[in-house]
């Protein structure tokens, strides 16, 4: 029975600091995008909820691994309960702040850009004014949170929806299911006195599982900076391999916007030798990719015929995926035209119906 009770606490003891160390390395993994992104951000805000939440279950789980120490643990909970809804109202604010910097319509201008922080603060405010009297129930509080903190998260989902690489990843199953499985580990805290230690073995495992699924999921979550793909995009060329002859050409932007309108002829040309010659110089197996200067970057895409060629002025994924479908699906619609090439660019203007389908939604 001693030797049970034992193998009990010591794996009580590994899952509870295995389960804080992972959390604060994906925080930490998570906090590196900050330096890429706007520090009032939603990956600030993300990052400040998986630390508090690690505080959380770092200082609220002690009971049952010390049970001497019951006494003295004890008052940490409330406080900690505090950091925790105090990490997720966080995340709150700034997901609003940031969904706020990126409304471009007037009718979303107009409206109070806070109201989930609103809501959530309220619930923060009710439950520590309760708390200091000593009545609180810290399930009804994290629900009032929770409720804005999922909406927030949706509300962000929504604006992805129209994104390619957001329908192939698909980040929100992820984030939601380990969302789900870190709400249901907090639940399982009330049914220790009933059950005992053996319900923190279940609840460290979803802790774990929630958590991993909540930050693969946000991974998977781009940039909101990733919306205005559409105003990135310059110009896109299409070069016949053999010949360097320019098939097909499209301004995405209005010829009177642009500060020099340069002879597309000239520059299908100029940019298949610019691969050809560096493929050389560097010795490389294969093309050239991608080219920056001046925060403008040049998009080679290479096909069994083509080479496709978009210029933009800052990089996205969005319209990299979509660029490479619309490749595909330009080789596959002209193949025989591709394969035995006349020099008649003709039939290739249809090509503006492919660049309706791929670049306008």
């Amino acid at each position: 029975m001693l030797l049970q009770i034992d193998l009990m606490q010591d794996t009580l003891v590994v899952l509870h600091y295995f389960s804080v160390i992972l959390i604060f390395y994906l925080a930490y993994q998570i906090g590196r995008k900050i330096r890429e992104d706007n520090l009032l951000s939603m990956n600030t805000g993300f990052t400040i909820y998986l630390i508090t939440f690690g505080f959380y279950v770092a200082i609220a789980d002690l009971t049952p691994l010390y049970p001497e120490m019951e006494v003295l643990l004890e008052p940490t909970i409330f406080p900690m309960l505090i950091i925790y809804l105090g990490g997720m109202i966080t995340y709150i604010v700034l997901t609003e702040y940031e969904e706020n910097k990126f409304n471009t319509s007037e009718e979303d201008n107009e409206e109070f850009g806070y109201p989930l922080t609103s809501i959530g603060l309220g619930g923060f405010i009710i439950f520590i004014s309760l708390g200091l009297i000593g009545l609180y129930d810290p399930f009804i509080s994290l629900l009032i949170v929770l409720i804005p903190f999922i909406i927030a998260t949706n509300s962000i989902l929504k604006k992805f929806k129209n994104l390619e690489i957001v329908k192939r990843r698909k980040p929100g199953r992820w984030f939601y299911v380990g969302l789900s499985f870190s709400g249901f580990s907090n639940m399982l805290v009330s049914f220790y006195f009933l059950i005992g230690e053996v319900i923190f073995i279940i609840r460290y495992f979803a802790v774990i599982s929630g958590i991993l699924l909540m930050v693969h999921g946000w991974r998977l979550l781009p940039s909101l900076s990733e919306l205005d793909w559409m105003l990135k995009m310059k110009e896109l060329l299409i070069i016949h391999n053999e010949t360097s002859a320019l098939l097909f050409k499209y301004k995405f932007t209005q010829a009177s916007q642009e500060a020099e309108d340069i002879d597309s002829e000239l520059a299908g040309s100029a940019m298949s030798g610019i691969d050809s010659i560096l493929s050389e110089i560097l010795a490389s197996k294969g093309h050239i990719e991608e080219i920056e200067h001046s925060g403008n970057i040049v998009i080679f895409l290479h096909g069994i015929h083509s080479v496709c060629i978009l210029i933009a002025d800052g990089p996205s994924d969005e319209f990299r995926y979509r660029l490479e479908m619309f490749h595909l699906s330009f080789e596959n619609q002209y193949k025989a035209q591709l394969s035995n090439f006349t020099g008649e660019i003709t039939p290739f203007l249809a090509t503006q119906a492919l660049i309706q389908e791929y670049f306008t939604h």
